[in-house]
């Protein structure tokens, strides 16, 4: 029976076989075997450079037919180009990344691919020029690295990398120096650069420029008094001040290094706190404004009542700058002036001399034994003010005022170290005042300008929005903007040219001019790695 049915089988496979008609009509392709050339297993660049990749590649079929491709770069998930060349500005954070090349045949849609681990390092890291700006309404960052001869500012960068973006109608800029203890530096990474806007007071990373926390409510709770818990529901920074107290021959980094920085508030409070390289931020003053019976509400205007450059400490050859610890303010409410002194408020003027209505909008000391200089205004008029606060507490204590008839709120102030000079920039020009002109009555005037923005190739469509001084002294930074009324910079063409200028000489030259690089209403600083050079004598 079993040899039946093998013998079954073997028989219907014959038949079978033998119906079946081979017309051997069979549709062979040949593949086409691209072979990628040009693309570097790994590469390193620096943030905000140019990667430029110039593959070469051959099929099999087609040979070095450019026009029988597409081609695809991709960087992680996001597709970069869609160019054969890559040129792609690399303004993704420091890190390690996969860069990929596809290259796809347009008949089949077969693929050949070429891999590239690309390392970025940073090239914020060093000394540089920083501006803010806003472009259709979003804020972002434009960054020239000054460590590098002959590079580019790369405009408007921040954005593009990143899906949040960096903030939206920016207000003030800034840069500080001493982050806190080790742990919590490393827990925020660097905090060096603040920057005011509708968000609130963003820490931004002076190295990276990456934004590393906040200075809000949550940071009030997290290091301020723990009971009772001060009034923080108004609290929204509006402006910064700081000074860094810096000791020994390591100048940045040290533990000896300690800042006390002080934060005015929308709602006119002020909070004082220290950071220290050996420990956490300490919060000495929460959002104060209340004293017993008294409110106040203090301008955004805060500052050091008289430092001088400290005595040579044995190896200390970055000996820093020794402070009073007590600041002058501006009170709102009253219209007067107060030395703030770990909340222990002094009337400056001895006859209780006022400004009703008036907004402090600039103050400084002019390292003149402790002479101190403000500006403040009532929206129609502005006037400069000038005391000696080593007078405190004496019948000679007095407030000296005079109108400032070419000046506004918007202006920029920068008091010189060593002699009784301010410069200011207004919006067509830069003046250089002897602020002790204010005690005799004297405003500055067409006498005091050193430069008119005409005499630098503008015409009246532009304006200067913003201006820096290097810590120097011998330059000067214009943020010089073309945008006119437009505040939110609409549009993609970018209408904003950083000029810098050299202020040595008996009139200012031009240095450099950058054009096009940022967008509108912008604030510029010059942004430092360190608080001090480590060839110098006098770090500030």
């Amino acid at each position: 029976m079993k040899t039946i049915r093998i013998l079954t089988v073997a028989l219907a496979v014959t038949l079978f076989a033998s119906c079946y008609e081979d017309k051997g009509n069979y549709d062979y392709h040949a593949i086409n075997e691209v072979t990628i050339e040009g693309v570097p297993e790994r590469m390193e660049i620096d943030r905000l450079e140019t990667l430029t990749i110039t593959p070469q590649f051959e099929g099999t079929l087609y040979g070095q037919d450019e026009d029988r491709y597409t081609y695809e770069w991709q960087l992680g998930k996001n597709v970069i180009s869609t160019d054969k060349v890559l040129n792609y500005e690399v303004t993704n954070s420091t890190g390690s990344y996969t860069l990929r090349l596809s290259v796809i045949d347009k008949d089949n849609g077969t693929r050949a691919f070429a891999v590239t681990n690309l390392v970025v390092n940073s090239s914020t890291s060093s000394d540089g020029i920083l501006v803010v700006s806003n472009q259709n309404g979003v804020a972002d960052l434009s960054y020239l690295r000054l460590d590098k001869e002959n590079a580019n500012f790369s405009s408007m960068f921040y954005n593009r990398s990143h899906e949040e973006p960096l903030g939206h109608n920016p207000t003030f800029l800034t840069q500080t120096f001493v982050d806190g203890c080790k742990t919590y530096v490393n827990k925020f990474g660097g905090q060096g650069i603040k920057l005011v806007c509708d968000e609130g007071m963003m820490c931004i990373n002076n190295m990276t420029l990456e934004k590393n926390g906040a200075i809000d409510k949550q940071f009030m709770l997290d290091y301020g008094p723990l009971y009772p818990v001060p009034d923080y529901s108004g609290f929204k920074p509006c402006y910064v001040n700081s000074f860094v107290s810096q000791w020994r021959l390591s100048p940045y980094g040290s533990v000896f290094n300690s800042e006390y920085e002080w934060v005015i508030s929308e709602d006119g409070g002020l909070s004082m706190i220290s950071f220290y390289r050996s420990s956490a931020p300490d919060i000495y003053s929460a959002n104060f404004k209340q004293d017993g019976d008294v409110t106040y509400k203090f301008s955004p205007m805060i500052s050091e009542m008289g430092r001088t450059p400290t005595a040579d400490r044995g190896l200390n050859l970055n000996a820093g700058w020794d402070g009073t610890y007590r600041q002058f303010v501006f009170d709102e409410l009253s219209g007067k002036f107060f030395q703030f002194d770990y909340e222990d408020m002094t009337e400056i003027d001895a006859d209780g001399k006022s400004f009703p209505g008036y907004r402090a909008f600039y103050g400084e000391d002019t390292y003149q034994s402790e002479l101190c200089f403000a500006a403040i205004s009532n929206g129609s008029n502005t006037k400069l003010a000038l005391f000696d606060a080593s007078q405190l507490g004496t019948e000679a204590c007095k407030v000296y005022d005079v109108d400032a008839p070419l000046m506004d709120s918007s202006n920029r102030f920068f008091m010189l170290r060593n002699i009784p000079y301010v410069y200011i920039v207004t919006g067509d020009a830069l003046y250089r005042y002897n602020v002790l002109n204010v005690q005799t009555g004297v405003s500055p005037n067409d006498g005091d300008r050193l430069i008119k923005l005409s005499e630098l190739g503008y015409g009246n469509d532009a304006r200067i929005a913003d201006a820096c001084m290097h810590r120097g002294e011998k330059k000067m930074l214009l943020a010089v903007s073309r945008y006119g009324s437009d505040t939110a910079g609409n549009g993609d063409e970018l209408k904003t040219d950083i000029v810098e200028i050299s202020l040595e000489g008996s009139k200012p030259t031009l240095l450099n001019k950058y054009e096009g690089v940022a967008g509108a209403s912008p604030k510029v600083i010059y942004k430092y790695r360190t608080f001090a050079r480590n060839d110098e004598r006098t770090v500030d």
